[in-house]
């Protein structure tokens, strides 16, 4: 009777949301415990590109992207019905601009049209969306059964070395800014591109202006010396969107241990990356090789299907599944989750980042938005109790949020001090 019970549980949940995959060797009472608690959690995912097709391939989320392709040949993750089956309470779209907009100009043009792409799902949606730039409003969603469209800029080029380019975005609704995607703004390093030695007095300006807004600093993609130097100055949590931890994964990407101790003193969150090649050294340096060992393959198929993206992209998918690597499951990610917690003395400073849509695959047996109850399944199976699972899911980040608003307080837009003439650096 009990297994039975167990298994009615399951079909219930299933039967009233879109199917998650349940681990090939799960346990059905484990497995429904996990569904419970992730039902009853607020999940807040730190970082999701689903923001670059709805511009470019105008993609429209209440159609399945179940089995789909984006432009580049990797595997959608993300539409309404996958974002409900994943419990997902606040999602954060990336407003991501490129660094290559550093020698081509367009980075505000291109901000803005991601935000209106983010801002016409919510209209359109309005039975499932709604916008929300405050803790409380990720609580209300929850009640409301609503998902929590919250925005995030990824790559501080966005901005054009401007506070007053700053200030409006946070009027439009963008709650927190990478400083940096992979190459260096005027006034921050970014991971591999190290130019200032870390933040120049513009960057620190910037990151006053964002704790006196209310918009959390996020340290994924930056430098080292650029996250420290953000820490020095900020009075207000920070945030890494969606990076993770470089003690298991020695990744430029991740956050070193003492960096993760500055966090957790600090009061901020680590939003663990869900790509492979972030949490395995292993599956980033197959990949690097098979990249290699493939490439005349790769130039002779791009050079018979000139002009034809989709075929390309078909082509080279079919190739590199004939070529398989080396790679991981989600126990990878909780992997990560205990190395944070071991460093750090807490489970109070992780929360997680999938950069769903924005990473060319996910871990083994996870498809998509639907799957992050997986992450919930693997920590029940190591002993983390319910409320350090909801914490993890998204109570660290709405107490971080929380604090970060506090610090601004309701200190006019227009106040003192934020009007300070600072010319940045500029870049050769």
């Amino acid at each position: 009777m009990k297994l039975l019970a167990v298994v009615a549980s399951i079909l219930f949940f299933i039967s009233v949301s879109f199917a998650q995959t349940m681990p090939k060797d799960a346990d059905p009472a484990l497995w429904a415990k996990a569904l419970k608690i992730h039902k009853q959690a607020i999940v807040v995912d730190g970082h999701n590109d689903i923001t670059s097709p709805l511009v470019d391939e105008d993609t429209d989320l209440r159609t399945s992207t179940v089995g789909n392709f984006h432009l580049g040949g990797d595997p959608f993750h993300t539409d309404i019905a996958r974002l409900k089956a994943g419990g997902v309470t606040g999602e954060f779209f990336a407003i991501y601009v490129s660094g290559s907009t550093m020698k081509t100009g367009g980075a505000m043009r291109r901000a803005m049209d991601m935000i209106d792409a983010t801002n016409r799902e919510v209209e359109r949606n309005p039975d499932s969306f709604t916008s929300c730039t405050t803790a409380a409003e990720i609580r209300r969603a929850k009640k409301q059964k609503k998902i929590c469209v919250l925005m995030g800029i990824e790559g501080g080029y966005v901005i054009e070395d401007s506070l007053y380019a700053l200030r409006n975005f946070y009027r439009m609704g963008v709650r927190y800014m990478t400083l940096t995607h992979n190459v260096a703004t005027n006034w921050a390093d970014a991971h591999r591109d190290e130019r200032h030695g870390g933040l120049t007095e513009f960057g620190k300006e910037v990151v006053r202006e964002m704790n006196r807004l209310g918009m959390f600093i996020d340290i994924s993609h930056v430098s080292v010396k650029t996250m420290n130097d953000a820490l020095d100055v900020t009075t207000a949590p920070v945030i890494a969107s969606h990076s993770s931890a470089r003690g298991v994964n020695d990744h430029t990407r991740n956050v070193p241990d003492e960096v993760l101790n500055r966090v957790a003193k600090n009061g901020g969150v680590i939003m663990i990356n869900f790509l492979p090649a972030f949490l395995d050294a292993r599956v980033a340096k197959e990949s690097g090789e098979r990249s290699v060992k493939l490439r005349d393959q790769v130039a002779a198929i791009r050079e018979r299907h000139k002009g034809d993206q989709r075929a390309i992209d078909e082509a080279i998918r079919k190739l590199e599944e004939a070529n398989p690597i080396y790679s991981v499951n989600v126990s990878r990610i909780v992997d990560h989750i205990d190395h944070i917690k071991k460093i750090t003395g807490s489970i109070d400073n992780i929360g997680l980042g999938s950069d769903f849509d924005g990473v060319p695959n996910l871990p083994d047996g996870m498809n998509g938005a639907e799957d992050m109850v997986q992450v919930t399944y693997e920590m029940l199976k190591r002993g983390y109790s319910e409320t350090d699972i909801k914490k993890v899911l998204g109570e660290n980040l709405l107490r971080a949020m929380s604090q970060m608003e506090k610090v601004a307080g309701n200190r006019q837009i227009s106040g003192s001090g934020s009007l300070k003439k600072l010319t940045p650096p500029k870049v050769n």
